[in-house]
């Protein structure tokens, strides 16, 4: 799956895609997405590169069905790097 996901909610780990992200931050489409103001974690997948990256963060914005906003308080060093790619 291009632009993957993964976060845990509750005991459960959730698949979803992202469908836009920055150096700030990333908008995750889950139909579930957590409560604003819940730190997560995150496993970050990219198009270019199969590894998944860890990156932590904060719910900012959350719609139900629709995803969650979140912005990142750590990324790991190389994902900034590949995020950085996307932006050029």
């Amino acid at each position: 799956m291009v632009n993957e996901v993964f976060f845990r909610a509750g005991q459960q780990e959730v698949r979803a895609c992202w469908s836009d992200i920055s150096e700030g931050g990333i908008f995750v489409q889950t139909m579930n997405p957590l409560a604003v103001g819940s730190q997560v974690r995150l496993k970050i997948r990219f198009e270019a590169d199969p590894s998944l990256y860890l990156a932590v963060g904060l719910v900012r914005h959350s719609l139900s069905s629709v995803g969650m906003g979140i912005e990142f308080t750590h990324v790991h060093p190389k994902a900034k790097r590949l995020i950085a790619a996307l932006a050029i």
